[in-house]
């Protein structure tokens, strides 16, 4: 028999603690589909780079969900359409922009988790390495303002996508070195920043007071969508990211304050360039 192992899931409140078990070698069904991961890492589909002749040297992308921002950068000159990415449905634009030092591309991304794996696996595929997201969150934490810099160093699994590059657990955090360069990044800048604990979640109709409770309870500053898919692709793959969020609107259980958050180009230009400068250090 093969050497069996185990993935331990800790529960929100820390006490209770179920079991995955699984041979090393072959997949064993589980009660919950979700939990039958399988390390293989060759899969039947792949990404067909040669239908982008834009396979270039460039290492780095910035990943952002300010479309405001990018379509100022673009129309001011500062960026320029590269190519879209060849998926069903509205294709992504992928901008290039050109720092002086070297070129970074710069994705304008769907919303969601498994959009979020999908992009890093086609821009990994052409050759990029090194990834910062940059974004904005829903706060959990009546005291986290818009102001904010706030870097995601671990986040809560509460969606689909990581259980397909990772073992089950309940958390995912960023590479350490990552963090590392991130830091002193921020700290060169003079950045207000702190580190933080995301909940990632499919459903953003479904948090409900009692979940958002139990996040906090479990350390959870903000709640988004994305943040457990992009560090389990990054892990599972070899690649460097990191995700930067200012806090939007507050959801609490007495309520859902939408504070205006997406009228702060001040602090969503102010994070993309800062996402600029910092997917240059890593």
């Amino acid at each position: 028999m093969t050497e069996e192992h185990k993935y331990d899931m800790l529960t929100a409140n820390s006490e209770e603690r179920v079991v995955v078990k699984k041979h090393s070698n072959k997949i064993e069904k589980q009660s919950y589909p979700i939990l039958e991961y399988d390390p293989n890492k060759a899969s039947i589909t792949k990404v067909k780079t040669d239908i982008y002749p834009q396979r270039s040297k460039i290492k780095r992308c910035l990943i952002t969900y300010f479309q405001d921002v990018v379509v100022k950068m673009e129309t001011s000159y500062k960026i320029f359409q590269a190519f879209k990415l060849r998926i069903e449905g509205k294709r992504p634009e992928v901008y290039q922009l050109n720092t002086g030092s070297e070129s970074i591309f710069i994705l304008l991304c769907p919303l969601g988790a498994p959009q979020a794996a999908r992009m890093m696996e086609i821009l990994s595929a052409m050759g990029v390495e090194k990834f910062v997201v940059c974004g904005g969150a829903g706060t959990l934490d009546d005291s986290i303002t818009g102001e904010k810099i706030l870097l995601a160093t671990a986040a809560v699994r509460d969606e689909g996508t990581s259980y397909h590059y990772l073992p089950p657990a309940r958390e995912v955090a960023i590479k350490e070195s990552v963090r590392q360069k991130m830091v002193q990044c921020l700290q060169a800048e003079k950045e207000d920043f702190i580190e933080i604990k995301t909940w990632t979640t499919d459903a953003s109709f479904r948090e409900t007071p009692d979940k958002v409770e139990m996040r906090r309870q479990e350390g959870c500053v903000t709640v988004e969508m994305e943040c457990a898919a992009y560090y389990a692709v990054a892990e599972f793959k070899g690649l460097d990211c990191a995700v930067l969020l200012y806090a939007g609107d507050l959801v609490h259980k007495e309520g859902w304050d939408y504070r205006n958050w997406h009228a702060r180009n001040d602090m969503r230009e102010h994070l993309f360039d800062l996402a600029v400068k910092c997917v240059l250090k890593l």
